[in-house]
């Protein structure tokens, strides 16, 4: 029989879910990839909030509608000659009497390569089960709740508001180039149409399921040596136990609770 035994109803269990999201905190992940026929480096920052509790014994707990909250930081390059057409300033030439003809030079536009950044800010919701694992690291005893399958986030939306964004950037960002006004709303259009909702998902779904693949939360933290009770003079030592065994599960009664249990040794 345990010598320690806690209990969380549904309510205690969801704030010990919140408090370790806030201490997840915000995490940061940087690289390169392929966004429709282009490459972009990125970088992306994620949190995580909110979210319902459901406990399921023997040791899952559900959480549904979990906030991942997502910064987005691009550097997109685009070389305008794969888009726009190349033309030549025509040569004149005249003839000058004792001298021959002179010609003008020939002078053909190359357009630029241009790079611009792009940040986007957003959250998208998604539910999943979450399985109870209590276990001894070092010299502490915690409870974590470990994601049990990597869940579908529904970033439809957010890719057509990234796509929208993506084009009033590129206009901002080619705006000052010459004689390019007469060709910016089909510039706009073919480099957003080579794109396309496909590939801001098939850029972002990897990107935050990368946040969300084996998601850890540690719910609970306890020491392994435990101080009861402090020193009481020079031959009265402090008196400390041990705690040598924990084990968590959901247990369904009248109502579901998540079920601490400890084993002690002097």
């Amino acid at each position: 029989m345990p010598d320690i035994t806690l209990a969380a109803d549904q309510t205690a269990a969801t704030r010990l879910v919140h408090d370790a999201e806030t201490i997840f905190g915000t995490q940061s992940k940087s690289g390169s990839g392929s966004l429709g026929p282009f490459v972009a480096s990125y970088g992306v920052s994620a949190s995580f909030s909110g979210g319902s509790v459901a406990l399921q014994a023997p040791n899952i707990i559900g959480l549904d509608d979990i906030h991942l909250n997502y910064s987005l930081d691009l550097s997109f390059g685009i070389d305008l000659n794969s888009f726009l057409p190349h033309f030549c300033l025509p040569q004149i030439c005249v003839t000058i009497p004792f001298i021959g003809t002179i010609c003008t030079p020939k002078i053909c536009i190359n357009w630029p390569t241009i790079t611009f950044p792009f940040s986007y800010s957003d959250f998208v919701d998604f539910s999943a089960d979450f399985q109870v694992i209590p276990h001894l690291s070092g010299s502490n005893w915690l409870i974590d709740i470990r994601i049990v399958s990597i869940p579908t986030l529904a970033i439809s939306v957010a890719a057509a508001a990234i796509l929208t964004a993506l084009g009033l950037a590129l206009g901002a960002a080619v705006s000052w180039i010459p004689f390019i006004g007469p060709l910016l709303d089909v510039l706009i259009a073919a480099v957003m149409a080579g794109i396309g909702i496909a590939g801001i998902t098939g850029l972002l779904g990897p990107l935050l399921t990368l946040f969300v693949s084996g998601l850890t939360f540690t719910i609970y933290k306890e020491p392994q040596i435990q101080q009861v009770l402090p020193a009481a003079g020079p031959n009265d030592p402090a008196v400390s136990i041990t705690i040598t065994a924990l084990d968590c599960v959901v247990q369904q009664t009248n109502k579901a609770e998540l079920v601490v249990t400890a084993d002690i040794a002097a």
